[in-house]
């Protein structure tokens, strides 16, 4: 059963063909606001991932010669078919991957190519582990997946397309992972939403895909066919055969024929290229030309290019109403700290702005059991009836400008490639139809009620306040986000995680101290690790004389190694090194050479896990000590520490992105830094975060490092030698870039102090 068309909501759409006078002027134009205008012989707007999965499947079993998938998340293991139905009597798999190589057997001509993002191990847990080697997913050569590294480290491949034979295109938001299966109803209890490994329940999800036919699947299939080429290094794969059959699935009528589209595309620049921003300046486009109401439906709803916009349009006496359905659903602690801090931030920005009262910020509510059960993962945008942008963009920074991302956008001024017109009022209409639809969902209205409503009133708002039953489905306002107030205040702007453009190491000061002093240049400036790195040096040579250098004494490599075995062994071992760690740091001896000792007997995971707990001991009890200091002035701490006051002040205007660089550049004893912090009045969970989240990266070399020594004292070869101590050059000179760079950014204030920290 196929949901209701744009003609019985919005009226008649029998391809009229508007004179250009009668159109709004256009907002696509190739080269600035998108990459370029193609047509859709056929076009359908599939809502939610039971539709999709459902109409993919039956296109995937029409493929003939060649399946391209760009994917940010995939998973081999996903049915695309209703868990609990009986299977189709088709014959053919119901799984991703199983129904994929079936074809791929099948057929002799088909090749099936997925090209995946190289995700960070920060997303592991989440995923199929180790994606590109598994069998499901290349059991033959005609069958592949690639990992896609290319591109910033900190971006990533966001798109969300699959292309069957150049002739069929799927793109939006819906990747082909679990947790994403779910029908329009979201039924609170659901059964058929389980992960198909685990059977763990999720929550309901609601998200979007576009599917489309015609000359638009060709420029698409063209696009990934040359990133193919450039992330393997392959021969660009051939076109397919012109003029295949049709892979339109049966049962699924289109919403409009005929149709114009623009394309527009994110991708960050490099050495060879230049960056793209195509969908910002659609956005910005967007937004300045609603007369109305603007719609969003976004993930993350982030973006300061986009609170401008909005602020400066809801501070207008007659501007557009502005609704934005977001989730209250974050995929752990640190979505919550980055993408909560910047959407509070952006909230706050909308509501200071919003002197007319046109703002609703909503979240739905699931059969009156409150807000969160519904995980908006939507990115489409709707103006008035005169503009609709979808696809993988969320209104996020860093989808402005660092991850690669893909949308298309419907208005009705735009001409057809083929015919040279334009479809003006058919295609108002299925923009109108696509708004009525979503806000029925939401809403427990039908799309006829709603638009019967906005044909009255001329206003969303009133839809809102006129529909929705919280015992089924309603929109709940949003009146804060779920970060907290401490986190907003102090997390840099924008928030690590969401940058509007990659980030040099050497720009790493002006994000987190925009305005804390010049950077220290001078040629005689001194290392803050020279003194350590020498050590480093004279102990690893004294070291390697020790080793294998005979020497008659009590202290022998065997008696070393064993005494190492026995304190490991010992009941009390990990208190102990807690304790090492601690003490030490607290009666200010040098930090980095305890951390060193601590790795070299317990090993690089057991080690660093005693040295962060015994460093965050410290900085607590070194922050508690400051607080008391504080009450008293800042005498006491500054008689001693001259320096300790110009960092509580950096500390008291910067909060957590002080912390956090501290931590990195040691450029004072780590005592100080936990005296000063306290006494700057910065809250608990400012400050252990920013010491957690400045001193890990410190921590885990220089447990590879003593952990390192301790596999040098055991060697049993020159060979294994020589691999151990090109191992531990490589981490010292890769430890020392780093300090290098990020001490570029230390206040001159504090360029003569010395003191070494983690």
């Amino acid at each position: 059963m196929t949901p209701d068309t744009p003609e019985q909501i919005a009226g008649p759409g029998g391809g009229s063909v508007e004179s250009f006078a009668d159109l709004p002027p256009p907002l696509a134009h190739p080269g600035t606001t998108c990459w370029k205008i193609t047509r859709a012989d056929r076009f359908r707007f599939l809502v939610d991932g039971a539709a999709y999965f459902a109409a993919l499947r039956q296109v995937l079993i029409a493929a003939r010669e060649q399946v391209l998938i760009s994917a940010w998340d995939i998973s081999s293991t996903i049915p695309l078919v209703d868990p609990e139905a009986p299977p189709p009597d088709d014959g053919w798999p119901v799984r991703l991957a199983e129904l994929l190589r079936a074809l791929t057997e099948a057929r002799p001509a088909l090749h099936v190519r997925v090209l995946l993002w190289d995700f960070p191990v920060l997303y592991a847990s989440d995923r199929e582990l180790l994606p590109a080697w598994r069998q499901n997913w290349n059991p033959n050569p005609r069958m592949t997946l690639r990992l896609d590294g290319t591109g910033p480290v900190e971006g990533a491949h966001h798109e969300k397309v699959v292309v069957i034979d150049d002739r069929l295109a799927f793109m939006g938001g819906l990747d082909l992972a679990p947790a994403r299966w779910d029908t329009s109803s979201h039924y609170m209890d659901d059964t058929r939403r389980r992960l198909p490994t685990s059977g763990e329940p999720y929550p309901a999800f609601h998200d979007m895909q576009a599917m489309m036919e015609g000359p638009v699947a060709g420029e698409l299939g063209a696009m990934l066919r040359a990133r193919w080429a450039r992330v393997t290094g392959e021969a660009e794969p051939p076109k397919p055969t012109p003029f295949l059959p049709s892979a339109w699935p049966e049962g699924w009528a289109p919403d409009i024929d005929a149709l114009p589209l623009a394309l527009a595309r994110t991708a960050p620049g490099d050495e060879m290229t230049a960056p793209v921003s195509e969908i910002a300046a659609l956005i910005e486009a967007d937004i300045r030309a609603a007369r109305h109401w603007i719609y969003m439906e976004d993930q993350y709803l982030t973006s300061r290019l986009v609170a401008d916009l909005l602020a400066e349009r809801l501070a207008e006496p007659d501007g557009p109403e502005v609704v934005a359905v977001i989730p209250r659903i974050w995929d752990g602690w640190l979505e919550t700290a980055t993408m909560g801090v910047g959407r509070e931030r952006l909230l706050r920005v909308l509501k200071n702005a919003d002197h007319y009262g046109r703002l609703r910020v909503v979240t739905p509510v699931l059969e009156g059991r409150g807000p969160g059960k519904l995980k908006i993962h939507t990115k489409l945008m709707i103006v008035d009836d005169i503009a609709l942008r979808h696809g993988s963009a969320n209104l996020n920074n860093r989808s402005m400008g660092l991850d690669t991302e893909l949308d298309y956008h419907l208005e009705p001024g735009l001409v057809d490639p083929v015919t040279g017109t334009a479809r003006g009022d058919d295609v108002r209409h299925l923009i109108a139809f696509i708004l009525c639809t979503l806000l029925g969902e939401h809403l427990a209205a039908t799309p006829d009620q709603v638009r019967a409503t906005l044909h009255e009133t001329g206003s969303l708002r009133s839809v809102l306040d006129r529909y929705g039953d919280p015992a089924v489905r309603d929109l709940e306002p949003v009146e804060s986000g779920d970060a907290p107030d401490d986190l907003v205040e102090s997390m840099p702007s924008p928030v690590p995680g969401d940058f509007e453009a990659p980030v040099d190491a050497k720009d790493l000061r002006a994000v987190f101290l925009p305005d804390l002093g010049d950077i220290a240049e001078s040629k005689g400036a001194r290392h803050p690790y020279r003194r350590i790195l020498i050590l480093a040096g004279l102990g690893l040579a004294l070291l390697i004389a020790w080793r294998f250098v005979p020497l008659d004494g009590p202290l022998t490599v065997e008696r070393a190694a064993a005494w190492i075995e026995g304190v490991r062994g010992h009941p009390l071992a990990p208190l102990g090194g807690i304790g090492f760690v601690a003490l030490g740091s607290l009666v200010m001896a040098p930090i980095l050479p305890l951390m060193i000792a601590n790795a070299l007997v317990f090993g690089p995971i057991e080690g660093m896990i005693y040295n962060t707990i015994g460093t965050l001991i410290t900085a607590a009890i070194g922050f508690g000590l400051g607080r008391l200091l504080a009450k008293n002035g800042l005498d006491t701490l500054t008689e001693k520490f001259p320096k300790a006051r110009t960092l509580v002040e950096a500390v008291r205007n910067h909060a957590l992105k002080t912390v956090i660089f501290f931590r990195v550049v040691p450029v004072l004893l780590f005592m100080v830094v936990n005296l000063a912090c306290g006494a700057a009045g910065i809250t608990w969970r400012t400050y252990l975060l920013g010491t957690l989240i400045g001193q890990l990266p410190g921590i885990a070399v220089l447990s590879l490092f003593g952990a390192g020594l301790g596999q040098l004292i055991q060697a049993a070869s020159w060979t294994e030698v020589l691999l151990i101590l090109l191992g531990l050059a490589a981490l010292v000179l890769g430890f020392r870039w780093f300090s290098r760079v990020a001490a570029r950014g230390r206040p001159k204030a504090l360029d003569d102090e010395g003191g070494a920290g983690a």
